[in-house]
């Protein structure tokens, strides 16, 4: 008895090759055995299914005669066992698959079992995006504080200036691509023992847009990039950490195809200061100041990165005491404010004294001092 083919797949006999496939990806999903509740003999009656009614030649035979005449089922005569530890694990193929190796298997199941599943259809061409570049930048203290900006020159693959990146010489008309005939797109159908799948990749010839320049441009022969140096203008935003990295959208490499352009990441550096430590939000930095200074309490003058301030010292400062400024520290991330500004006193004793001086310490000790 002949099988009903259609009836497996569930559609009408004047069913449109679109609505066959739909069909048969839908059961197919169904009754995968590596699906909850599938079915290993349906799921192989769906695929012998799909196999006459998806080939147009084998459709055809099978609507005069009610069968093909290339060995009767689309698996040859042995047909294929899915093994007892369920998926793909155990194929044993019967029949002349000699031709096998051909397949690619990995577009399969990349096209079936990725993404949306047998239901999602088929996967939309992707734009290629231009190379992304990592740079090193150093940076100075005191810009790490502030941020600052700065210009660099990078060789790298840019947008062909010539052209504007459209890859054709001024006032040439379009032309339909003679590869995808205006689609964009190139198709490859692949037959294999789980049915025909289709494969939809950019065309290379015209970058996916389905035309290309009648006239290449001269300077970048059609590709709408070349080699260059180009100078690229980088932000560093205030109270940046050292080997922190910014990301510069759409400074990357050009892409060749046309697409976007890639991204350029740079990895900052800060030069430590002879003067400030950064201790999270905060600045340490030292300030020496004299002994009578210390002693007696005083005004003096400090250098801080934001310039010179009078700092009170308060009677009897010992070394090693701290001083703290408010918001003159490194600015917060969250955009409000800054850290402080710790200043550490280092006392200064006199190594030389003069005599009227070395007088009065005397005294100053047999006061107890």
């Amino acid at each position: 008895m002949n099988k009903d083919y259609y009836k497996t797949l569930g559609v009408p006999r004047n069913a449109s090759k679109e609505d066959i496939k739909k069909a048969y990806r839908k059961m197919a999903h169904i009754y995968h055995p590596d699906k909850q509740g599938g079915n290993e003999e349906r799921f192989k009656e769906v695929n012998e299914a799909y196999q006459v009614l998806g080939d147009d030649k084998k459709r055809s035979q099978y609507d005069q005669f009610g069968r093909v005449f290339e060995g009767g089922s689309p698996f040859g005569q042995g047909g294929f066992d899915f093994g007892k530890a369920g998926g793909f694990g155990g194929f044993n193929f019967g029949g002349d698959f000699k031709d096998f190796a051909e397949f690619d298997l990995s577009d399969v199941f990349d096209e079936m079992l990725g993404g949306a599943g047998f239901g999602g259809g088929r996967r939309e061409p992707r734009t290629k995006r231009g190379k992304d570049i990592q740079i090193d930048l150093e940076i100075q203290f005191e810009e790490m504080i502030f941020g600052g900006k700065h210009e660099v020159s990078l060789n790298k693959l840019s947008q062909c200036e010539q052209c504007g990146g459209s890859g054709a010489e001024d006032k040439t008309k379009m032309i339909t691509c003679a590869v995808c005939h205006g689609s964009g797109k190139i198709e490859r159908t692949q037959r294999t023992i789980l049915g025909v799948f289709s494969q939809v990749s950019v065309c290379a010839e015209c970058a996916g847009k389905g035309e290309v320049p009648e006239t290449p441009c001269r300077s970048c022969k059609g590709r709408g990039a070349v080699e260059r140096a180009e100078r690229i203008e980088i932000f560093v935003p205030a109270g940046i950490n050292n080997n922190e990295i910014l990301k510069v959208s759409g400074k990357g490499e050009a892409s060749v195809v046309r697409g976007t352009p890639g991204d350029l990441y740079v990895k900052t550096h800060v030069i430590p200061s002879k003067i400030y430590k950064r201790q999270a939000d905060d600045i340490i930095m030292s300030l020496p100041i004299k002994f009578t200074d210390a002693a007696l309490g005083s005004k003096v003058d400090a250098a801080t990165p934001d310039g010179s301030i009078s700092l009170k010292i308060p009677e009897g400062t010992e070394s090693g005491d701290i001083l703290k400024i408010r918001g003159k520290g490194v600015p917060h991330t969250s955009g409000y404010g800054r850290g402080d500004l710790l200043v550490e006193i280092k006392v200064e004793t006199p190594k030389k004294l003069s005599k009227k001086a070395r007088e009065i310490i005397e005294k100053l000790r047999e006061e107890g001092v």
